[in-house]
C-alpha cells in the first residue's frame, strides 16, 4: 500500500544547504536532513509539483488555461473563455512548484549527488525536475532553472533555448546513471513507497526519462532540428514507455487533502466537451468519446427544442461562447464522465502524469521528419491509437484495428446556435500524403492527452493543429480573432514581479525577437508560427 510520511515536516523545508522558508521571502529555516528523509521529501515533490493537477490549483491552471486553451474542452467560465487571464490565478501554479516541489528535490540532490549508493535517487529527482519545469517553460518561455531550489536572494531568469538544453543535460545524465544501474539490477529501487508513481521502480523511471527527451526533441524540432534529431534519435535507442503497464498515474489514495483536482470541479460542470472535440470523436465513432464524456442527462430547465433534443446524446460547447446567457445551456451539453471524475473519487482516482500512447505518437513524428525511431512512421502511429484504445477501452483487437483503417473523417458537431462546419477533413487511416500524414499523427496524440490539456496546449502551440475552431470572442485587445491571433504563452506570475522585479524585467528580452513587453500573444522559442494572419482559419 501507498503511505506518505514525513511530508507535513518536509513540506515547508526548501534547501538542505540553505536556510528559507519560502521562494525568495523569508529564509530563517533550516531543518537537517538525511538519507533516511529521502523518500518523504520526493512524495512532497511529488504532490507540489503536480499542484497544477491536484485540487489545489486545477481550476487556477489547468482548467483555466491548458484545457480550454487546447480544444479539448470548454470552460464554463466566459471571462476565460474570452481570452481574458488571471495573474493571479497564475502565480498559485508556478510559486507551488518553485517554493515547495523544487527545494524539496534539492534537498535530494544534495543528500545523493555524491554518493554512490544514492546515484538512483538522484537521477530519479533530475527527471521529475526537469517534467516539473517543462511545464513552467511552457507555459511562460525564459524561467529560472540553475537558480531553483538554490537558496539564492534572487533568482535569474534564462531563455527557454538555455532552459530546454540544461533539460537535455539532465535527463541524459539521469538516463545515463539509471541505464547502467538497470543493467546490473534489472530490479533497482530508489525511494519505495515515497514515489508515488513507481513506487520507486527505477527501470520504469529509465523509460519515462528516455520518453521525456524524445517529448522535449520533438518541441524543439521546427526551430532547432539538428539539436532536435540528435536528442530524439538517442532517446528512441533506450528504453522507452511502451505499453499500458509503463503508464504514469500519480497516486492520491489516504492523502488527507488535495486529491484529483478534475474530480473536484467535474461536479461544478465547469468543463464541458468542446465542439472541436465531438467533431472528431463523433465523425470518427471513436469509442473512447463515452469514457471522456457523459450523455447529456435531463436538467429540466428549458423547453427550447434544439435543447430538450441533446438530452440523452453527446454535444459539444463552442469555445469563446458569446454571452452569459448561454452559460445556462450549459447543463443541455456534455459534461465530463461522471462516473470517472467525480466528488467521491477525488481521493482514489490516480492523476495522470504521462501516457505510454505518447510514446509512439512522438517516435511517428519522428520517424515522418526522417529521424532513426526504429519503426516506421505508419507502424508507430497505428501503435500509439492501440495502445490508447487499450488505456480507455476494451475494445477487441479487431475493433481497434478496424478503428485504425477507418476512412471515417470528422463530423459538423451540433453544438447550440453555432453551426461550425467540420473541423477537419483527414481520416483516421493513415495517408500517403505526407502532409496528410503530420496532422493525422498530431490529431490522434491531441486526442489521446485526454484530460491532460497542459500537454495538448503546448502542442497546439507548436503544431496549429489539429484544425480547431477558433474562439467565437475575444475581449483581449491583445488576441485578435479576425487575424487568427492565439494566446501563446502566459505573462510572468504577479508574485513574482513583486518578490523580484528586476528579474522578471531581464526575463522579458530573452522572449526574443526584440521583444520589450510581457504579453501573452508572443510565441515561445519553440514555436516558430506567425501568431497572426498565417495561422490557420477554420
Amino acid at each position: 500500500m501507498r503511505f506518505l510520511f514525513i511530508v507535513a515536516a518536509i513540506s515547508s523545508l526548501i534547501s538542505c544547504t540553505e536556510k528559507f522558508d519560502e521562494y525568495n521571502v523569508n529564509k530563517s529555516k533550516l531543518m537537517e536532513v538525511g538519507p533516511k528523509e529521502l523518500a518523504g521529501l520526493f512524495s512532497t515533490a511529488q504532490i507540489e509539483g503536480c499542484n497544477w493537477l491536484t485540487t489545489d490549483n486545477y481550476n487556477r491552471m489547468s482548467r483555466t488555461v491548458g484545457n480550454h486553451l487546447s480544444g479539448l474542452m470548454c470552460i464554463m467560465d466566459i471571462t476565460y473563455e474570452q481570452n481574458m487571464l488571471n495573474l493571479s490565478y497564475h502565480s498559485s501554479g508556478f510559486v507551488g512548484i518553485y517554493s515547495k516541489a523544487i527545494p524539496a528535490l534539492q534537498c535530494i540532490f544534495d543528500i545523493s549527488k555524491d554518493e554512490s549508493s544514492l546515484q538512483n535517487n538522484y537521477a530519479i529527482a533530475l527527471v521529475w525536475k526537469v517534467w516539473l519545469l517543462q511545464q513552467v517553460t511552457d507555459f511562460f518561455g525564459p524561467i529560472p532553472y540553475t537558480d531553483a531550489g538554490v537558496g539564492k536572494e534572487n533568482t535569474t531568469y534564462q531563455s527557454q533555448k538555455e532552459v530546454y538544453y540544461l533539460m537535455f543535460d539532465d535527463l541524459k545524465k539521469a538516463i545515463d546513471i539509471m541505464t547502467a544501474s538497470v543493467a546490473v539490477n534489472p530490479t533497482a529501487n530508489a525511494f519505495g513507497v515515497g514515489d508515488m508513481i513507481y513506487d520507486g521502480d527505477v527501470s520504469k523511471w529509465l523509460k519515462f526519462a528516455n520518453t521525456l527527451r524524445l517529448r522535449l526533441a520533438i518541441r524543439i524540432s521546427n526551430i532547432d532540428p539538428d539539436k532536435a534529431k540528435t536528442e530524439g534519435e538517442a532517446a528512441a535507442a533506450g528504453s522507452t514507455m511502451s505499453t499500458n503497464a509503463d503508464d504514469a498515474f500519480l497516486a492520491v489514495i489516504n492523502w488527507d487533502e488535495l486529491g484529483n483536482g478534475l474530480c473536484r470541479v467535474n461536479p461544478w460542470y465547469s468543463s464541458l466537451m468542446s465542439s472541436s472535440i465531438e467533431s472528431f470523436l463523433k465523425g470518427y465513432k471513436d469509442p473512447r468519446m463515452e469514457q471522456y464524456f457523459a450523455p447529456v442527462a435531463d436538467p429540466k430547465m428549458s423547453t427550447i427544442p434544439e435543447l430538450v433534443a441533446n438530452i440523452g446524446g453527446f454535444h459539444g460547447f463552442a469555445n469563446g461562447f458569446r454571452t452569459t446567457t448561454e452559460y445556462n445551456y450549459a447543463m443541455y451539453h456534455s459534461c465530463l464522465n461522471t462516473t470517472r471524475w467525480n466528488a467521491n473519487t477525488k481521493l482514489t482516482l490516480p492523476i495522470p502524469i504521462l501516457y505510454s500512447c505518447e510514446t509512439h505518437f512522438l517516435k511517428a513524428e519522428g520517424a515522418w521528419r526522417g529521424w532513426n525511431m526504429g519503426v516506421t512512421a505508419k507502424a508507430a502511429y497505428d501503435e500509439g491509437i492501440r495502445v490508447s484504445m487499450k488505456q480507455w477501452t476494451t475494445i477487441s483487437a479487431d475493433s481497434i484495428q478496424k478503428y485504425i483503417d477507418s476512412e471515417n473523417t470528422p463530423v459538423a458537431p451540433e453544438d447550440y446556435g453555432y453551426n461550425h462546419p467540420a473541423a477537419s477533413d483527414i481520416p483516421v487511416k493513415f495517408s500517403s500524403n505526407p502532409e496528410d500524414q503530420y496532422e493525422q499523427i498530431i490529431t490522434q496524440k491531441w486526442l489521446s492527452f485526454f484530460p491532460n490539456g497542459v500537454e495538448a496546449f503546448a502542442e497546439y502551440r507548436r503544431t496549429r493543429l489539429p484544425k480547431i475552431y477558433p474562439k467565437v470572442v475575444s475581449v483581449n485587445a491583445n488576441i485578435n480573432l479576425a487575424d487568427g491571433q492565439i494566446i501563446t504563452r502566459l505573462p510572468f506570475p504577479m508574485k513574482e514581479y513583486n518578490a523580484q522585479p528586476e528579474q522578471v524585467k531581464a526575463a522579458i528580452p530573452l522572449l526574443g525577437n526584440g521583444v520589450t513587453e510581457d504579453l501573452e500573444n508572443i510565441p515561445l522559442w519553440w514555436d516558430t508560427n506567425n501568431n497572426g494572419s498565417i495561422t490557420p482559419k477554420f
